[in-house]
């Protein structure tokens, strides 16, 4: 079994544990798991949903200082957003407000 498939596993039980509006020891039991072991899942998996809600709680924007060869922005290439399937292009010139809601908006609902 390797990793990905024991953490989907141990995923799948702490979810029915969830569900279950039982007590871990009774919960363990019934299932014939050993309490400790679903002590450390339950830590690692809560622990990596943390982890991840933190991380995408926030854009963070970095400020890039470029010098310019030239101001015409006729000639300068858009910039392409992907979100899954999506994509979103930016041209030169473009509100960063309205990026930033696009973004938002996109990480939200994809």
């Amino acid at each position: 079994m390797t990793l990905t498939d024991k953490r989907l596993e141990w995923k799948a039980r702490y979810d029915a544990w969830k569900s279950s509006d039982l007590s871990i020891a009774k919960w363990c039991r019934e299932q014939g798991i050993k309490v400790h072991q679903m002590y450390y899942w339950i830590q690692k998996l809560e622990s990596n949903e943390e982890s991840s809600e933190r991380l995408s709680s926030e854009t963070q924007w970095l400020a890039v200082n470029m010098e310019d060869e030239s101001s015409n922005t006729a000639t300068q290439e858009p910039v392409f957003i992907h979100f899954g399937a999506i994509s979103v292009e930016v041209r030169p010139g473009v509100n960063m407000d309205l990026v930033s809601d696009i973004v938002h908006v996109l990480r939200n609902e994809c």
